[in-house]
């Protein structure tokens, strides 16, 4: 059995580092900000389960004086493992549907440290105390899925709202998982302490649930890496490309209406992409030359942008 548990925390650290890999290449290649926060969830995730490692290690040379020491140091490690994966999750659903307001995006990560900061205060020996501790993974977990549920059900934009239906299963698969790892903690420290060993300092603070969600997250990212490279190394974007022109069919709704671009602009700004410049727009739409300046002018006025590459690279990082 402890050798079950120490390849399959291997397995999980590999994971990680892989799947966080392959998410920081994507960024490197395309900027979409939702593969940096993937990557980095993964790096604290494989952090985390470093520390389990650590809880081993140590318990063979602590002497049993220092173990109080030794718990709050490793319970304030946990809070920024922790506190690295779930607000790394929340930034990711907040880019996902493009959500910008600061006070939101930091709100729930100044939260969490500061709630689990403070449930450190209570007496740590107490199998109650360390559930109230680390159940500030999952609440965080919740809002942030909850958080998306919301935005689903209040958007009034159908291209957004077709485009978060296409994640339903995905949605609620980690619903599942999330209580799941919820109620394994519940479990250990509240239902069967003494066989789930909260009451020891060396105890394996893990959650198979937990990992098991972590494990469906680094699955769901790298078949969206491998999608992404796909589109730009396997099948370039380029005019001729119908699955290019379906994938910018497909977000061009969604970008349009994110910046209130016209329909008229979002004609203009599908023929960029295309990479056509001002002359053949006009031909294409069969308006004069300084007509279709002008639509490009209003498109990167709207979207914030000095240029044509600046914008088509800030298209393509839209998920």
């Amino acid at each position: 059995m402890e050798l079950f548990q120490f390849y399959s925390m291997l397995v999980v650290q590999l994971v990680s580092v892989l799947a966080g890999a392959g998410c920081l290449s994507v960024y490197l290649v395309s900027r979409r900000r939702g593969f940096l926060y993937a990557f980095w969830a993964f790096l604290f995730y494989f952090l985390d389960a470093t520390l389990i490692f650590q809880d081993a290690f140590v318990a063979t040379m602590m002497d049993v004086s220092d173990e109080g020491i030794y718990l709050v140091a490793r319970s304030v490690a946990s809070v920024v493992s922790g506190g690295g994966v779930f607000v790394s999750l929340w930034l990711l659903a907040c880019d996902f549907v493009g959500e910008k307001r600061k006070a939101l995006l930091y709100a729930p990560a100044v939260l969490f440290v500061t709630a689990s900061l403070a449930a450190l205060l209570l007496d740590q020996a107490q199998p109650a105390n360390r559930f109230v501790f680390y159940s500030m993974r999952a609440l965080l977990f919740f809002w942030t899925l909850g958080f998306l549920g919301v935005r689903y059900f209040a958007t009034t934009d159908a291209a957004e709202r077709q485009r978060m239906r296409r994640f339903r299963v995905f949605y609620v698969i980690l619903w599942l998982a999330g209580l799941a790892f919820f109620a394994e903690d519940a479990y250990f420290f509240l239902i069967d302490p003494a066989n789930g060993g909260a009451l020891s300092l060396f105890s394996a603070e893990r959650n198979y649930s937990e990992e098991a969600l972590m494990l469906i997250c680094a699955a769901a990212a790298c078949t969206s890496a491998y999608r992404a490279l796909s589109l730009r190394y396997e099948q370039p974007p380029v005019r001729e490309d119908e699955r290019v022109e379906s994938l910018i069919d497909g977000n061009l709704a969604l970008y349009g209406s994110r910046h209130k671009l016209s329909k008229r602009e979002q004609e203009v700004l599908r023929l960029i992409l295309l990479g056509t410049d001002n002359q053949n727009i006009a031909s294409t739409m069969g308006v004069a030359p300084s007509t279709a300046k002008v639509h490009v002018h209003n498109i990167l006025r709207k979207t914030g942008h000095a240029n044509r590459q600046d914008l088509i690279q800030d298209f393509w990082s839209t998920w």
